[in-house]
């Protein structure tokens, strides 16, 4: 039984991160902050891509979303090998929410985030990323960056407290204003 609810509380925890992955990286197309320039969920997005790909579109524009939210964290934090961001390679987040994604072009039903997160305007992005993350922690502007805090390797190996790094995370996006800078902790060894 321990085994069971500890297992649950972990995919728990992966969905939730996974959730929160997306809602960032929906937040960033160019219909709401407009962050990487992309399409995948608006009418543009929607038109497109559900003419080139009938059945997983949805998680083709996300896919796009993820992979330019990751571009553009990586292009702000070159040369700072110490910047852990939502999309960072160091952390599992983007790996988790891409391998969900890759799980839902063969799931027998679509799933309702994609409806959520297709319907947002910017309020409504900022508002549910606030409702799953919390109130955005205090930062301080490094350069084109937020700075939140630091974290050691020691704080990364159990999925809660992954999960709770990815809400501080996602929950400073929805601070962000007109000058994108990218939410990060430093790590220290």
């Amino acid at each position: 039984m321990g085994l069971m609810t500890t297992l649950e509380e972990q995919a728990g925890a992966v969905n939730e991160t996974v959730r929160l992955v997306l809602g960032v990286a929906r937040l960033g197309e160019t219909d709401l902050a407009g962050w990487w320039s992309t399409h995948g969920l608006d009418s543009a997005g929607r038109w497109v891509l559900a003419r080139a790909f009938r059945r997983t579109w949805r998680s083709a524009a996300l896919e796009i979303d993820v992979e330019s939210a990751a571009r553009r964290h990586a292009d702000a934090t070159a040369g700072r090998e110490t910047a852990l961001h939502l999309f960072s390679d160091e952390l599992p987040f983007r790996r988790w929410a891409t391998s969900w994604l890759a799980e839902q072009k063969t799931a027998s039903e679509t799933s309702s985030l994609f409806g959520e997160l297709a319907s947002w305007d910017l309020d409504a992005a900022r508002a549910s990323l606030a409702d799953w993350s919390g109130s955005p922690p205090s930062t301080e502007v490094i350069g084109e960056g937020l700075r939140l805090g630091t974290l050691r390797r020691g704080d990364l190996e159990e999925v809660e407290a992954l999960l709770r790094v990815a809400r501080q995370l996602a929950a400073a996006y929805g601070a962000i204003d007109h000058v994108f800078r990218v939410p990060y902790f430093d790590l220290q060894e």
